[in-house]
């Protein structure tokens, strides 16, 4: 597992400033790798929204999640707009003993959508660029037969 401590450092950083911090990127960037490393050091819950269990535990979202302390993972969020004005009512609880980590895709929607209901109370952590210092270049080859060249290489 490639270590991202620069990653974790700007979450750690957001929940500083704001009850919720939302990590977007596209698909396989490490999102949910991220929120997985960030749990080792920590109780938490975690609901992955592409998972059937987890669907049927939100389908009362305010009966789940209003119980609930510490670290909260919601992964593939962007399947459920809905619960972002539930997450304003839960987050302005005088104590709010949450912090939510919302995982999703960073579509120009979602962004538009959970900054419209949670102006104020969440902070953004993008994966969609390359961070130059956590790739090297292994080996260029010529460009043969239509391949492309192997380039770049995770550390």
């Amino acid at each position: 597992m490639i270590q991202r401590p620069e990653a974790l450092d700007r979450i750690t950083r957001t929940f500083k400033v704001h009850p919720i911090a939302a990590l977007l990127g596209p698909r396989q960037c490490g999102k949910t790798t991220l929120a997985r490393m960030l749990a080792e050091h920590e109780p938490c819950t975690y609901f992955d929204l592409e998972d059937p269990v987890a669907i049927q535990r939100l389908s009362a979202p305010m009966r789940t999640l209003e119980d609930l302390s510490g670290l909260l993972i919601i992964d593939e969020v962007q399947r459920r707009p809905d619960l972002f004005e539930l997450l304003r009512v839960l987050v302005d609880r005088p104590n709010n003993p949450a912090r939510f980590l919302l995982l999703g895709s960073a579509s120009l929607d979602l962004v538009r959508g959970v900054s419209e209901s949670l102006a104020g109370r969440i902070g953004f952590i993008d994966l969609s660029g390359l961070i130059s210092e956590r790739w090297e270049v292994i080996r260029v080859m010529p460009l043969e037969s239509g391949r492309v060249p192997e380039i770049i290489s995770c550390r």
